[in-house]
């Protein structure tokens, strides 16, 4: 039986995956149905793809569910909020790259209750984020005492971040590489929602929300978005460095971000999966 896959969230990377799977690039799989609260968008997206006709759109992201096997979303922390509960109420699964939106601790538990209660799975994909791994093994049986994660962007790629328009942050103006943001990941999350969903993604591996420490960084000489793990605990001390390039259709998002959501798909239909 073929995966159905729902894309909740037609931007750059719900495109993106729609591409990959029409192409044949995540085996046994086909697109259910796609949903954006901007039907033309979807209309587009899906008149571009070979393979999928206009039939695909659905009038509302609720219809995904019985459509598809699995729903990624890559919409927003606002539709995490509204719909995430109601999708896996019915048993659909839910993959969900607006980590970012489970600072929110009422709504992070009331999620994993849900998804036990109706057999369903609520995953996160590692997004632009490599050596979680390593974070989850090391939490294991409390040895991670601290994680300390650093990102540094290009100007462009933080524009109209909420912490950056409040705080009247002018990235024009910015010359040298400039700390604009230092706080925990639950903090961060809702500051930087286009932005920092890797913070939370590290933070769900390893010491949780309000323990792991976020620095941000604008840096005009950076053309990549460079993110940069330290951790240390009774497994040891270790530090990781990942330069990612921006995606070509959105500097805010990483390219590997679009890449990991194909990987996660692929990984629920092949036989040899690798890593934890």
């Amino acid at each position: 039986m073929r995966q159905r896959i729902g894309i909740f969230g037609c931007g750059t990377i719900g495109r993106e995956v729609m591409t990959a799977v029409a192409s044949g690039a995540v085996p046994d799989s086909k697109i259910g149905g796609v949903y954006d609260r901007n039907p033309e968008r979807v209309d587009r997206a899906l008149a571009a793809t070979d393979g999928l006709d206009a039939g695909l759109r659905c009038g509302d992201p609720l219809a995904l569910s019985a459509e598809c096997d699995v729903v990624l979303e890559c919409a927003g922390h606002s539709a995490v909020a509204e719909f995430a509960v109601q999708l896996l109420e019915t048993g659909t699964d839910l993959l969900v790259l607006s980590v970012g939106a489970l600072a929110d601790t009422d709504l992070h538990d009331e999620i994993i209750e849900t998804a036990r209660a109706n057999d369903a799975r609520f995953e996160v994909p590692s997004g632009a984020l490599a050596g979680v791994d390593a974070i989850k093994g090391a939490a294991v049986n409390g040895e991670l005492d601290e994680v300390v994660f650093t990102t540094v962007k290009p100007p462009e790629g933080l524009a109209g971040a909420p912490h950056v328009e409040q705080s009247e942050i002018d990235l024009d103006t910015v010359t040298e590489k400039r700390l604009v943001f230092e706080g925990s990941a639950r903090e961060a999350a809702p500051a930087f929602p286009a932005n920092i969903n890797v913070a939370m993604a590290l933070s769900l591996a390893g010491l949780g929300a309000a323990e792991t420490v976020v620095k941000i960084y604008a840096d005009p000489d950076e053309r990549d978005n460079v993110h940069v793990i330290e951790a240390d605990g009774g497994a040891g001390s270790m530090e990781m460095t990942f330069h990612t390039v921006p995606h070509p259709d959105n500097p805010k998002t990483s390219y590997i971000a679009a890449l990991s959501a194909i990987a996660s798909l692929k990984r629920r239909t092949e036989p040899l999966v690798v890593g934890t």
